[in-house]
């Protein structure tokens, strides 16, 4: 069995529901065992973070979020000595100079965006965070609705209906515009068919 799934269903991560294990085992496998620079915004429970740590030994991991939800002193991992977190909004320009401030002069070898899933969330924390990934490095965005390739069915469903505002074709494009704006590459893994969740994609972008 995939260790990372092991892992993923251990600490109770949603991942494991979306099927992500498999592109990230795919990609940090041959890998897991370098000082790597990982950040995660959208921390929550920790159940990613905790995932992180343990997965990858000598890794520094990162996390941004909120803390609306849930308190920092009641996420555990929080006190890892290998955890570093912020409290902050990845969409608010004040995330660059906290980063700045908290942790110098970091270069991510990975991002994964893991925060509010709209596609303005989503633009906005990409274009103030990519300047933090290093050009060898891999920018993750999760759980996105792929409007552009949705059938009419599709955009019935509830999570989109009362929320047009957020989920529309103008938004989308400012999205999809950004990745290609920033980043030389840009390749969707769509595990839709495996989660039967309509949100299992990923965005993954090289080369900042």
């Amino acid at each position: 069995m995939s260790v990372l799934r092991e892992l993923f269903a251990k600490h109770k991560c949603d991942k494991l529901q979306h099927h992500y294990y498999k592109e990230y085992e795919n990609e940090f496998e041959s890998i897991r065992h370098q000082p790597l620079n990982i950040l995660e915004v959208g921390i929550w429970k920790g159940t990613s973070h905790s995932t992180w740590v343990e997965y990858f030994p000598n890794a520094q991991i990162y996390g941004i979020d909120i803390f609306t939800r849930i308190q920092p002193e009641d996420v555990p991992i929080l006190k890892h000595p290998r955890m570093h977190w912020i409290k902050g909004d990845s969409t608010d320009s004040n995330i660059v100079q906290n980063i700045k401030r908290e942790w110098g002069d970091i270069g991510f070898d990975y991002i994964i965006d893991d925060g509010k899933h709209t596609p303005q969330s989503n633009k906005d924390t990409l274009s103030l965070l990519c300047p933090f990934l290093k050009r060898t490095g891999i920018y993750y965005v999760e759980d996105v609705w792929p409007l552009d390739v949705l059938t009419k069915q599709q955009w019935n469903h509830h999570w989109l209906k009362q929320k047009p505002d957020d989920y529309n074709m103008d938004k989308w494009d400012e999205f999809v515009n950004c990745c290609k704006y920033f980043f030389n590459r840009v390749e969707v893994v769509d595990m839709r068919a495996q989660s039967k969740m309509p949100d299992s994609v990923l965005y993954k972008l090289y080369g900042g």
